[in-house]
């Protein structure tokens, strides 16, 4: 993928963004750029021009707020997709995607969902402060994620796809649903307590890097690209907590998209596409 390529997916992003900011400012939900995102607008003033995702998130409240608020509001051309909506669907956040658009990352996805070009909303809880808590938390969020995904993971080595498989295999796909509902129930349950530090329940690593118990209280807009977006008003924290010393570029071999999609199609949804372009 060259850069043109690569510049014209960012501004796609750019655009679905525009719209989120658009329906956050009108309904007054707070939201925050997010991970890479948030890196790019404080070091690059936009993208990192490598990246070649856009990712933003909420406070849990907030994040139900706006997908309660989705049906009722007009998004022509967009759409959202979750776990909630389509169940074949194997993540725990929130994609909103742009019709009429292909970036297929993995072959088994092609015809299950949707795989346009989208931005990603990811949901923001706490983390209690006891060791045994945060143990607790950790291993609900875990079966969360494989109640979500469906299927073991395999990064996290042999030992923990036997476990993961037989937890699958006892539940059967019927009951997948009201399993996850509990077990969010389990992690949600502390976002009163406010004083707890908050987390990103999206991947184990990102558990294991809780953020400051006040960043959800302030908000800040940020010049990216070509407008300004809101941020956590403690950003610095926050950046230095998920990547060190931010303001370091990696090494130039490390500068590469993240995603490496299957297919890339900027007017057809993968449904559209003929055999011959597919």
């Amino acid at each position: 993928m060259d850069n043109n390529v690569l510049r014209k997916l960012q501004l796609i992003q750019l655009e679905i963004l525009t719209f989120v900011d658009r329906i956050c400012r009108e309904h007054q939900i707070p939201y925050s750029l997010y991970a890479g995102t948030l890196l790019g607008a404080v070091r690059h003033k936009g993208f990192i021009p490598w990246d070649d995702d856009l990712d933003i998130c909420m406070s849990r409240e907030n994040y139900d707020r706006f997908i309660q608020l989705w049906p009722t509001i007009s998004h022509d051309g967009y759409i959202m997709q979750n776990k909630e909506n389509c169940p074949a669907f194997t993540q725990s956040f929130t994609k909103i995607r742009k019709e009429h658009t292909t970036f297929l990352q993995e072959a088994w996805e092609a015809g299950r969902y949707h795989t346009g070009i989208f931005i990603d909303i990811f949901p923001i809880d706490r983390i209690p402060d006891s060791k045994i808590g945060r143990l607790k938390f950790t291993w609900d969020v875990l079966c969360y994620q494989l109640y979500t995904r469906e299927f073991p993971p395999k990064q996290y080595g042999v030992e923990k796809w036997i476990v993961a498989s037989v937890l699958l295999t006892m539940t059967p796909k019927a009951r997948r649903a009201d399993k996850r509902r509990k077990l969010l129930s389990n992690i949600v349950r502390f976002n009163p307590v406010h004083h707890y530090e908050t987390v990103a329940i999206e991947t184990l690593s990102s558990v294991k890097k809780p953020f400051a118990a006040d960043m959800l209280d302030e908000y800040v807009f940020l010049p990216f690209e070509n407008g300004n977006f809101m941020c956590f008003a403690g950003w610095d924290d926050h950046l230095k907590r998920k990547y060190g010393d931010y303001m370091q570029l990696p090494p130039e071999d490390q500068r590469e998209w993240k995603h490496h999609p299957i297919i890339l199609d900027f007017e057809h949804n993968y449904e559209e596409l003929s055999p011959e372009k597919g």
